[in-house]
């Protein structure tokens, strides 16, 4: 029999999210999470019936909760990446540290710097979609089904990116990432073939490509920007 102590504290989801409930405990939002999660991984591993999951999950409350995942897992993993990078040049430039303060703040900010970064991407490519290509899918399902593979990209590319670091590998990590990015474009090139039906199927690797180049170069300028101010 579970007492009112046993009961986890529960907090007001920020924002006005549609679909998204009132409230929440965390481990309601584990368990929300976990499936989507796993969601991401079997898209990009391409597994049968990994589309139509995504598909029947597509909502902005699980969009957001992926989202912010998969961002708070690069974030810590970029954050770790510069403290080890700082001190390696250390060992150099004696006297050279940007301080913890730095990293922490950059760890805070990094988290809505990449929710930005990735909801930008997929509202330039449902853009270019709909607007230039003439498709008609609705701006969640685009997000959502094309965010999971993009989720799995987010993730794999910061974890590689820290495990090349710490082992002295860094200088491979930008073509590391640029592999994984053409391969998530390629998987989303399934993706958009199954919510799109274009006349000219040139739309639908333009339509990928807008999302990954638009992601890379805005990634590129938040992040360049969050390293120039802590500096």
């Amino acid at each position: 029999m579970s007492t009112p102590n046993s009961i986890p504290p529960s907090f007001k989801v920020p924002f006005n999210i549609p679909d998204a409930p009132e409230r929440v405990t965390m481990p309601e939002l584990v368990n929300t999470a976990k499936p989507l999660l796993q969601s991401s991984l079997d898209s990009f591993q391409s597994k049968a019936g990994a589309f139509e999951t995504a598909l029947s999950q597509a909502s902005w409350w699980h969009f957001w909760l992926l989202v912010i995942v998969s961002s708070l897992v690069s974030a810590v993993c970029s954050t770790i990446t510069l403290l080890i990078v700082d001190s390696q040049i250390a060992r150099f430039l004696p006297g050279y540290s940007r301080g913890l303060g730095s990293l922490l703040i950059y760890l805070i900010l990094a988290v809505p710097a990449s929710v930005l970064v990735f909801y930008v991407g997929l509202y330039a490519s449902h853009w270019w979609a709909t607007k230039q290509a003439g498709g008609s899918a609705s701006l969640v399902q685009h997000s959502y089904t094309l965010g999971v593979i993009w989720a799995g990209e987010v993730v794999i590319t910061a974890v590689v990116s820290l495990v090349l670091t710490l082992i002295g590998a860094g200088g491979i990590g930008s073509l590391v990432t640029l592999v994984v990015a053409v391969y998530a474009l390629y998987l989303m090139g399934g993706s958009i073939r199954h919510l799109y039906q274009f006349p000219d199927q040139n739309q639908v690797w333009i339509t990928a490509a807008v999302l990954v180049i638009v992601n890379i170069v805005a990634s590129f300028v938040m992040f360049a920007i969050l390293a120039t101010v802590l500096r």
